[in-house]
């Protein structure tokens, strides 16, 4: 059971001082219009937020993270510290541990930042409860412990209550036996003198735990569903979840037909408010008595139910993790405002930027082998009951695998040239500013087409992470050509190379607009690679019955005719001449993928005097 997490719903009611137990949502949302002071607006945000969990766990996010917008613009720490910790809560409920530690330590910083014991105390709770939910009960034990010592200290202790109940549901173990009652009734004395409805129905519930563990189950099963019926009347239907599975665990071995009964009413409240954890836990226990039933009508019905779950939790997972993205990219935009008023600053920026692009591009491939791995994880899951959506799920790992590709090799080329003119600039003092601020010009416009690449490349991404659809749209060929040559300006000019685009500007493809750059930068990049000093590199269009072919010419060495064959192939066993053969094969393997993905078709041939030249054809639209 999950139990811990009924207190990460507790515990918000402790955030800021005069929460205390408000109920009336409909009055706050009512009176937000008209609070003119800031810093009240970011309060009664934070205090939707805490409040629309039990209602709506999205809602709850919405409001938080527009609390951390507007608490980070005035500067006003609590405030944002508070939306931390409600962000992490709504991130814990949807199941991402990772995003959801990540927010409480942030939290647990600023309140450390603004003396804020209380709630010191409290996100360490939080942190110590994660370990938990990932296994890791050393560290749990460690943190809840150091919480322990710190609240036995406060003057103001009504979050003891929780953190001794989420001992006894955690660690009981660790407890001495002799002191188990005296924990449980000090946490009920606390929640007595705060009034605090909602841990007396906890400590209810640890309560009806003993029982059972004292071999006095009927005293522990009226209670239990005492304290659970309770809990549904003040719609405390987070808390009563617990409940309800405890009582659901227990009827499963003795009497099936009460533990459905259990279980399905837990899963109509977990489906109706949104609860993700609970959704699985309920589903997936409903699923295996139906196995052991030989239901095979039933066992569909919540095997498609899981798959779902499952499918929601990675789209919420790759969400979430761009949300954090922005977060971070908001702090450096921020940190890079305030130094840009010295020349000596300038490089500092522009490192920066160069470390914000690098560290995005790890990030997104890292979350790309995440998404990668969870596929595998789920198809192992649900294998005997969803066999007919394992090709789709092998597509889209596939495509995934692309993507990865795609970003490590388009940004390897304006990386490069940042990196060499950082290089140049760090004997700035040898220039005059003049010359300084032409390097930083030139400096500039590669981030910017960088940058701009990037974005197209992120949009597109997102739009295909569900899997691979090919929608082709008309294109004006001769653009894409000249927007695909501007990264490699700077590169042409230091090897004086010449690019002649021969494309006729009436020329239209039918294509996907990023998988055809893809090509064209590649095929570009390939030529400036393999062509000697002061040559020249054309690219040229033809359009005939049925298709429109595209080809880039280089004055190279051309291509020995034992390669030539096989330069497409994934599977050929390639002999390289060196390290820069080698990168062009594993990209024209991807653009083959491409092509092919588009219905069109690719090849390479040598010059007719000398050269080589590569080419693709695409259908045309009728």
């Amino acid at each position: 059971m999950k139990q811990l997490l009924v207190f990460f719903m507790l515990l918000i009611f402790t955030v800021t001082c005069g929460y205390g137990q408000v109920k009336d949502i409909n009055g706050i949302r009512k009176k937000l219009p008209y609070i003119t002071d800031s810093i009240k607006y970011v309060d009664a945000l934070n205090r939707l937020g805490i409040l629309m969990y039990e209602s709506n766990v999205d809602s709850a996010f919405y409001y938080a993270t527009r609390a951390r917008t507007i608490a980070e613009r005035l500067k006003y720490i609590h405030g944002y510290a508070d939306a931390l910790n409600t962000i992490g809560i709504v991130f814990d409920l949807k199941g991402n541990l990772q995003l959801s530690l990540r927010y409480y330590n942030d939290a647990y910083n600023h309140y450390q930042d603004i003396h804020d014991t209380a709630n010191v105390v409290q996100t360490l709770m939080n942190i110590g409860l994660v370990f938990n939910e990932n296994k890791e009960d050393n560290k749990a034990i460690e943190i809840l412990n150091k919480a322990m010592y710190l609240g036995s200290n406060l003057k103001k202790d009504s979050i003891m209550s929780l953190l001794l109940c989420n001992y006894l549901l955690t660690y009981p173990e660790e407890i001495p036996k002799d002191s188990v009652s005296i924990y449980l009734d000090k946490a009920r004395e606390i929640a007595t003198r705060y009034k605090d409805n909602r841990v007396l129905l906890v400590t209810d519930q640890i309560q009806a735990q003993l029982y059972f563990k004292s071999n006095e189950p009927d005293k522990g099963i009226n209670l239990l569903q005492k304290t659970a019926a309770e809990g549904i009347a003040m719609d405390l239907n987070y808390l009563s979840l617990d409940m309800i599975q405890s009582l659901g665990d227990f009827y499963s071995a003795a009497d099936t037909n009460k533990a459905i009964t259990y279980y399905k009413q837990g899963l109509r409240i977990a489906d109706l408010k949104g609860y993700h954890f609970y959704e699985k836990v309920f589903g997936k226990k409903l699923f295996d008595i139906y196995i052991i039933k030989h239901d095979l009508s039933a066992i569909q019905q919540y095997s498609f139910k899981l798959l779902k779950l499952y499918d929601d939790e990675e789209k919420f997972t790759n969400t979430s993790g761009f949300d954090y993205i922005d977060y971070a990219l908001k702090d450096k935009e921020l940190e890079a405002t305030n130094i840009r008023s010295h020349n000596r600053q300038i490089l500092v920026v522009i490192l920066g930027i160069l470390f914000v692009l690098t560290a995005v591009t790890m990030l997104i491939i890292y979350r790309l082998y995440r998404l990668k791995q969870k596929h595998t994880v789920t198809l192992e899951a649900l294998n005997r009951s969803v066999l007919l959506r394992n090709k789709q799920l092998e597509i889209d790992h596939e495509f995934n695998n692309r993507l990865v590709s795609i970003l490590a090799h388009d940004f390897r080329q304006p990386i490069g040239t940042l990196k060499t003119l950082a290089t140049v600039l760090k004997d700035a003092d040898s220039f005059t500013r003049e010359e300084l601020m032409e390097l930083v010009d030139t400096m500039e416009h590669s981030s910017s087409i960088s940058l701009e690449i990037f974005e197209n490349i992120l949009q597109w991404i997102k739009q295909q992470l569900s899997g691979f659809s090919y929608q082709p749209v008309s294109l004006p060929l001769k653009d894409l050509i000249d927007e695909a040559l501007q990264p490699f300006k700077l590169i042409a000019e230091e090897y004086q190379l010449k690019f002649i685009n021969n494309v006729d500007s009436s020329n239209v493809i039918h294509a996907d607009k990023e998988l055809v750059q893809f090509i064209h930068r590649n095929f570009i990049h390939n030529a400036i690679k393999f062509s000697p000093r002061y040559s020249t590199i054309s690219i040229s269009s033809s359009v005939r019955p049925g298709e429109t072919t595209v080809c880039v010419l280089d004055e190279g060495k051309g291509i020995s005719p034992e390669k030539i064959g096989h330069i497409f192939n994934f599977k050929a066993e390639m002999q390289y001449s060196n390290e820069k053969e080698k990168g062009a094969g594993v990209a024209l393997m991807i653009c083959k993928d491409f092509v092919e993905k588009m219905s069109g078709r690719i090849w390479v041939e040598n010059g007719a005097e000398k050269g080589a030249a590569f080419c693709y054809a695409l259908p045309n639209l009728e």
